[in-house]
């Protein structure tokens, strides 16, 4: 079996990649080459992962549609091999979502205002990778900060729409996967086995680090609200803990 896992980002990827990686007759791009996070084609490490995977297969790789192939060639003898990504990663989605025998579970998180926080201080620290519960500091943004708040508000509600249509797929939600009792009945026929994070932490909300809380929720909220407006997207279940 062979699975993608596709997400906005922000959402508890790593640690539902690595609850999938925990089996032993699971292989990950991170078994084969480093890559910490199983993000095959990231743009900020992907000519280290073709290079990386050059050396795996034995022959030239060339662009993230090949890269994928050469990580499907060096796993076909493995029961079940995945990677993740997310949708702008790829210039041809369609092809990607509709490769024979690919899986597609999608990640999800519900809290838009707290997804897009997460991103505006990964952006500013350059720490991506987080182990869950609240940041070590506050954050406050300004005027400044406008353009790539409302910049990601925008990707994140694209995302997700697109995540939402892709058929035959398998969809989790951030805020369902943080709780102790998750179970997800076709996730778990899947992989053959229960997947669940070993250590399932509250979702962390940005009202407890954003220290202008509001005035950013009113901004997320009222971006948002024109991006669907403008791509014709009915606004899902807001949550906003």
């Amino acid at each position: 079996m062979r699975f993608c896992l596709l997400t906005t980002g922000r959402a508890g990827s790593t640690a539902l990649m690595d609850a999938i990686a925990a089996g032993d007759d699971v292989t990950v791009p991170g078994d084969l080459i480093d890559c910490r996070d199983h993000e095959l084609v990231n743009p900020e490490h992907l000519e280290r992962h073709r290079v990386a995977l050059e050396r795996v297969v034995g022959h030239a790789v060339d662009g993230p549609a090949a890269m994928i192939d050469a990580f499907l060639e060096a796993t076909r003898d493995r029961p079940i091999a995945g990677f993740k990504s997310m949708p702008n990663r790829h210039d041809d989605l369609q092809a990607l979502v509709e490769r024979p025998g690919l899986r597609i579970v999608t990640l999800r998180r519900r809290d838009l205002a707290s997804t897009v926080a997460s991103f505006m201080r990964a952006q500013a620290t350059g720490q991506w990778r987080r182990e869950g519960g609240r940041p070590p500091t506050d954050w406050r943004f300004g005027d400044a900060d406008i353009p790539a708040v409302r910049a990601n508000v925008a990707y994140v509600v694209q995302a997700q729409a697109t995540l939402s249509r892709i058929p035959g797929a398998i969809h989790v939600e951030y805020e369902a996967l943080c709780a102790p009792d998750f179970a997800c009945p076709a996730l778990d026929a899947l992989f053959g086995r229960h997947i669940a994070l070993d250590d399932p932490r509250p979702p962390t909300s940005a009202r407890d680090y954003v220290g202008n809380w509001e005035p950013f929720r009113r901004l997320v909220e009222a971006t948002a609200r024109q991006v669907r407006r403008r791509l014709g997207i009915v606004a899902a279940r807001a949550t906003d803990p």
